[in-house]
């Protein structure tokens, strides 16, 4: 989906209106919407960005993240298949990390914004980061989007 669409909508609607209060009006409206611009695709951001959020809240199990990538928006969906796991007797091995004191931090908030624990997230880091599948001569490495 292009952000630039709806900037570009939205614009015209407030041109349209512009029209409507006279020449003065529509004078002063065609010179905010370039400054405008910016505001609307900042704005257009954040309500996507807590749309996905509540989508994740409302599937549990799942993580949904928008990403965006210079004018484009991508909804990203995935199943949380880590979720829990660190009760599982299986998860018995032990590694210490020494890490920076302020990368702890960011991981920290990390996981609580994805309301899991820091073992959780660690798991679920560390998982994306090793995944490897091969396509003929070719491999794809990261985490697969459905």
């Amino acid at each position: 989906m292009k952000m630039s669409k709806f900037v570009d909508l939205l614009s015209k609607d407030l041109e349209a209106l512009g029209k409507l209060g006279g020449s003065e009006l529509e004078t002063a409206v065609s010179r905010l919407i370039p400054a405008l611009s910016p505001v609307l695709r900042a704005r257009l951001m954040e309500a996507l960005t807590e749309i996905a959020g509540e989508l994740k809240d409302q599937i549990p199990g799942t993580h949904v993240e928008a990403r965006f990538t210079g004018d484009d928006v991508e909804f990203v969906y995935s199943h949380d298949d880590f979720a829990g796991k660190e009760t599982f007797s299986d998860l018995n091995a032990r590694i210490t990390l020494r890490l920076p004191e302020d990368l702890k931090s960011r991981i920290e908030k990390a996981a609580s914004k994805e309301g899991v624990s820091l073992n959780s997230w660690l798991l679920k880091a560390s998982e994306r980061g090793s995944v490897t599948i091969a396509l003929g001569g070719r491999q794809l490495k990261g985490k697969g989007r459905s």
